[in-house]
């Protein structure tokens, strides 16, 4: 019985290594194949960033943010609530001027 076991351990593991092999040939195939297809993909200029519609989705955004919300807007009652705020962090206000200098348009508040 334990020859039948061993048999049967030793050809699975046989059976695993020819897999491995047999995948990891075909893995070097399609890896091959997948690099030829980014260079073709470069070459016709699909990499570029014109090419996709940041430039947009960026001057929509910024139109939204310049108009005017028209609405009631709720007034402020007195309660005895008062929300637990941290102290001002001066790094964290150094990474925010940072920020602004980077991106002056857009204004952080």
């Amino acid at each position: 019985m334990y020859r039948l076991q061993q048999l049967l351990q030793n050809s699975f593991i046989r059976l695993e290594g020819l897999l491995y092999q047999t995948f990891g040939l075909i893995r070097k195939i399609f890896g091959f194949f997948y690099l030829r297809l980014v260079a073709l993909l470069q070459l016709l200029g699909f990499s570029k960033s014109s090419y996709y519609v940041e430039s947009d989705s960026l001057n929509s955004a910024e139109l939204a943010e310049n108009q005017q919300v028209t609405g009631v807007k709720p007034e402020k009652s007195d309660s005895n609530f008062t929300p637990n705020r941290r102290p001002p962090n001066p790094q964290m206000e150094y990474y925010r001027n940072l920020a602004g200098q980077v991106n002056p348009t857009k204004n952080r508040g």
